[in-house]
């Protein structure tokens, strides 16, 4: 959704052309741009750039420049694809296929406001496109063959687009390693209530990314989290516990295989847990119809949700 901003549209830096701003996070901004140079010139794209009042900050300028690189690893339908890097006096930017549409935190945002509740086909469709998606990034490998592991870390509804006509995109690497280990500051990876036992422990791994995606899945079976709202130690209390509430006692539709599927991906002790997104992935297949979920059903789903 573009940010209602009070300033001049659009502003020419040569070689893209700034029409309106889209988003602003900690470090960066996002703007709608069209491409006036290059092979593609005349595109619009998802314009990145560190954010004015951080120009110095080298950490933000790298943070970009490490998300360009990774960009240019992941190519795969379901991740937002990478169309260029470049350098300005002032920073990098990073251009990024535009995705029209909205994210699901809009959409499940729409669904509780609505009382209605997505069609299960749709949601474990969704779901498995995603697990494909990190599959990719779980595999992926630099440009000169050196395995990478990337862990996108930040696996929420916000980060999971929904094109016009149904496509699934991964988005925003920007926190994503391309290694796994130990990290000291957790509190800049994922988001509250999508981060595993394991990431709060300090520990990365593709762990961290099927953890967040089978919180992801309850959210769009139940329209609410398994874990409570409250204090930040409250939350990771219940997820270091695995106090889960079963998603049958929220949404009692819910068939009996997806709820034990669901129930696995969100076991507290990792070794009970999917070992990979491809595992998780083959679990859900025979769990939605695909006569029925398509992208022009989840696109006729979105659009009648959002256009209301």
């Amino acid at each position: 959704m573009m940010e209602n901003v009070r300033e001049i549209w659009p502003r020419d830096h040569g070689r893209f052309q700034l029409l309106s701003r889209l988003g602003r996070g900690g470090m960066a901004e996002v703007f709608l741009a069209r491409m006036q140079q290059g092979p593609h010139a005349g595109a619009q794209v998802a314009l990145k750039r560190v954010r004015p009042e951080r120009l110095r900050d080298a950490e933000a300028h790298e943070q970009l420049l490490h998300e360009a690189e990774l960009a240019r690893c992941l190519r795969h339908p379901y991740i937002v694809g990478f169309v260029e890097y470049g350098e300005l006096p002032d920073g990098g930017y990073l251009a990024l296929e535009l995705v029209e549409g909205p994210d699901l935190g809009r959409v499940l945002a729409r669904c509780r406001r609505r009382r209605i509740e997505l069609p299960i086909d749709i949601s474990v469709l969704i779901v498995r496109q995603v697990l494909e998606a990190l599959s990719h990034a779980h595999h992926a490998v630099s440009t000169t063959g050196r395995p990478l592991g990337v862990v996108h870390c930040d696996v929420s509804p916000h980060n999971v687009l929904l094109s016009r006509t149904g496509e699934v995109k991964l988005a925003d690497f920007g926190v994503a390693r391309s290694r796994a280990g130990a990290v000291q500051d957790i509190r800049r990876l994922g988001k509250q209530h999508y981060r595993s036992p394991e990431l709060l422990a300090g520990d990365v791994s593709v762990a961290v990314d099927l953890w967040a995606t089978a919180v992801l899945l309850y959210e769009l079976l139940a329209l609410e989290s398994p874990f409570p709202s409250g204090p930040e130690e409250q939350v990771e209390s219940s997820i270091r516990g695995g106090r889960v509430t079963p998603v049958r006692m929220r949404v009692p539709g819910v068939p009996d295989a997806l709820a034990l599927v669901l129930d696995r991906a969100l076991a507290p002790v990792p070794s009970q847990r999917f070992g990979s997104a491809e595992q998780f992935a083959r679990a859900l297949a025979p769990l939605s119809d695909d006569r029925v979920a398509t992208p022009l059903a989840v696109a006729a789903v979105v659009r009648g949700l959002m256009e209301t």
